[in-house]
């Protein structure tokens, strides 16, 4: 048996916010074969199969639950879900992404054999700034992805959060579950050896909480992605140190003009941007490693 699409939600503990992002799901499905949705329950302890299991019934669409019996994180999770999708094409959503109408169409439609990985855009269901002055300071930490997302050499990167690829791709490649945001999706596609193309009507909503967008959550935030993605270039791109150190001057030159940005202005988001760009830069030259994930920890 196959199906046209298997959608893969990896989740942990946000029952209420994966009842929304399922309720949203016909609508983004709208015109199409009712896909296959597999959620990967990473051993939760709240009512997350329940919310499965009335979607399933309430839709009469083929869902599947499946639980990990420990914390894995993120990446385990979407691993055992491609383990069992039975779809032509996999599509990748996280647990508070909101599709819009018609939004699974538009993301399937730019799939092709020059670009058989596809991802869209994602906008944070806030308005206006969200901490300091500017929205852009600090959006992107959030995964706010309005113009495609660059990796290394320039190259457009998939983002997990709203993402297609061809059944074959991930045949070719899975998810490493070492690495961790933001550089599992560009891990992954470099693996793949594919390219990768960005759909920007292609649109989902990212919900968040207002414990998501608090100063110390964004720092913490921002710590974390600046030292893992520093981390990886250095361990497991193996970029030379020719090349590590001027990349983390650049880090470092970016963090203190965000610093002085932020005393100039009172404004906490350029605190936010200097904080991820100075563990870039000292993850980048070894300095510092990556924080470890805790069995508690969702990423």
């Amino acid at each position: 048996m196959s199906v046209s699409a298997s959608i893969i939600i990896p989740t942990r503990n946000r029952a209420a916010i994966l009842s929304r992002s399922l309720a949203a799901l016909p609508a983004g499905a709208r015109g199409l074969e009712a896909p296959e949705v597999i959620v990967v329950d990473d051993c939760s302890s709240d009512s997350t199969a329940g919310i499965v299991e009335e979607f399933s019934r309430s839709t009469g669409w083929t869902v599947q639950c499946l639980r990990q019996e420990h914390p894995q994180g993120a990446n385990a999770a979407r691993n055992r879900g491609l383990s069992v999708a039975l779809g032509e094409t996999i599509v990748l959503m996280d647990d508070d992404s909101i599709a819009t109408e018609g939004w699974l169409a538009k993301l399937l439609t730019g799939l092709s054999p020059e670009f058989p990985v596809v991802s869209g855009a994602v906008r944070l269901t806030l308005n206006g700034a969200i901490l300091g002055r500017h929205r852009e300071e600090v959006s992107t930490y959030l995964c706010e992805v309005l113009a495609p997302a660059l990796g290394l050499n320039g190259v457009t990167v998939p983002v997990s959060c709203n993402m297609a690829a061809f059944r074959w791709v991930f045949e070719a490649a899975h998810f490493d579950e070492k690495v961790r945001p933001p550089s599992e999706e560009g891990d992954w596609l470099r693996r793949a050896g594919v390219r990768a193309q960005f759909i920007p009507e292609a649109l989902v909503w990212h919900y968040k909480t207002p414990e998501d967008i608090r100063l110390k959550s964004l720092l913490r935030c921002a710590w974390s992605r600046g030292s893992e993605g520093g981390w990886w270039m250095r361990e497991c791109v193996k970029i030379g140190s020719r090349e590590r150190l001027p990349m983390a001057a650049h880090s470092l030159n970016t963090s203190a003009r965000a610093f002085g940005h932020a005393v100039v202005r009172g404004c906490w988001g350029g605190v936010v941007v200097g904080v991820g760009e100075l563990s870039k830069a000292l993850a980048l030259t070894g300095l510092i490693n990556r924080r470890r994930r805790v069995p508690e920890s969702w990423r």
